[in-house]
């Protein structure tokens, strides 16, 4: 029995009135699709209906980025009924996700005197209970809680002396300490996100301070990567009181993933890489020894659903694959004509038996089913 899996686009929407503009994902929330992109000189959020892809309401998030790489980065957070975004100019407001009916805003540039990034900010924070946590880089401070009902500061974790990085942070708890990690432009750093103490800063620098990609936290260890002139590394944490500390386990010199992102499943790292070649590399957890690269596969992100792989590559082609000893089994490929100009760089999300995929101003709804060929 062969198995397939057919792909049909079921709508497509603009996004955005800058063909190559745009770097930001979907949020899904019931029968609702939020997304940004530059529209008429402002960076606006789009709540577009999921059957079909029509706007239900727009918001204008304060000025559009129009310098490198021009557009959005920042995905919309929903959380309720309520949805945040961050622009690149720093401009974090708080909606209503039904209507679009601005709660509050902050702008973390002027209001804690924190530089812009080269690229603009990307907007990736998390919410945990009453608390939005934001990376907030530079001499003010290293990380930000704020009451996500208000926006009002809670506390200012202490600064590593750095600018932020571009990636997601991520929340774990670690012997009993609850923490927040994020790469910032020289390396890894952790938050006691209950006290805001500065816990540890391990160098991994990136050529022009691109540390783009979200760490991984498993076991009590910390995989990180970049793909901007440096390679892959596992970190082991140590608690001694309330201080905790990271130790190099393991370097690989063959992962280097840019902006794709990584994965950890039953003991391997699935990501892009830019070494040898594009392709997706497999490597252990354990001992980072290198499994395969598959060059069939260019560089690009993914999401994954029922044990497959759906990736947007850098070109534009979905593919949909499932990893298996030496390289990945290849079940659907789909050639996407989006926005002229530029790479898709934005990462896709797979809710049910729908891909989102963006390439420019165009957000592809792709359906997706199995079909088995006996």
């Amino acid at each position: 029995m062969n198995q397939t899996i057919i792909l049909t686009i079921l709508w497509t929407a603009s996004i955005g009135d800058v063909a190559e503009a745009g770097y930001s994902s979907a949020a899904v929330a019931g029968d609702r699709v939020y997304i940004t992109g530059n529209f008429e000189g402002g960076s606006t959020i789009f709540c577009l209906n999921a059957a079909d892809g029509k706007p239900i309401w727009i918001y204008r998030n304060g000025s559009a980025w129009t310098d490198m790489f021009s557009g959005t980065r920042g995905t919309p957070i929903i959380d309720g009924d309520f949805l945040y975004d961050e622009s690149p100019f720093g401009e974090l407001v708080c909606l209503e996700s039904a209507t679009g009916k601005r709660i509050w805003r902050r702008n973390l540039l002027d209001d804690y005197a924190t530089p812009n990034l080269l690229y603009g900010r990307c907007g990736s924070f998390l919410i945990e209970g009453d608390h939005l946590l934001i990376q907030l880089g530079g001499d003010r401070g290293s990380m930000l809680c704020l009451d996500k009902k208000t926006g009002e500061t809670e506390w200012i974790g202490k600064s590593t002396g750095h600018p932020a990085g571009y990636g997601k942070p991520i929340l774990f708890e670690h012997e009993g300490i609850p923490l927040f990690a994020a790469m910032d432009a020289k390396g890894l750093f952790a938050v006691n996100r209950r006290t805001g103490k500065l816990l540890f800063h391990v160098r991994h620098p990136a050529r022009l301070d691109e540390n783009l990609v979200t760490p991984i936290y498993h076991d009590g260890k910390i995989f990180i990567t970049n793909g901007a002139g440096s390679d892959s590394k596992l970190l082991k944490l140590s608690v001694e009181g309330d201080t905790v500390s990271a130790e190099e386990v393991w370097t690989n010199h063959f992962l280097s993933n840019s902006s794709q992102g990584v994965v950890l499943r039953e003991g391997l790292i699935y990501g892009t890489t830019n070494k040898r070649g594009s392709g997706f590399a497999c490597i252990r957890w354990e001992d980072g020894s290198d499994v395969f690269l598959d060059r069939n596969i260019v560089r690009g992100s993914f999401d994954i659903a029922e044990d497959m792989f759906f990736i947007l590559t850098e070109f534009g082609e979905v593919v949909v694959a499932k990893p298996s000893e030496q390289n990945f089994d290849i079940f659907a490929r789909l050639e996407l004509l989006g926005g002229e100009g530029g790479q898709a760089y934005a990462h896709p999300i797979v809710r049910g038996n729908r891909m989102y995929a963006r390439i420019g101003q165009v957000l592809y709804c792709i359906e997706w089913e199995q079909s088995r060929n006996f």
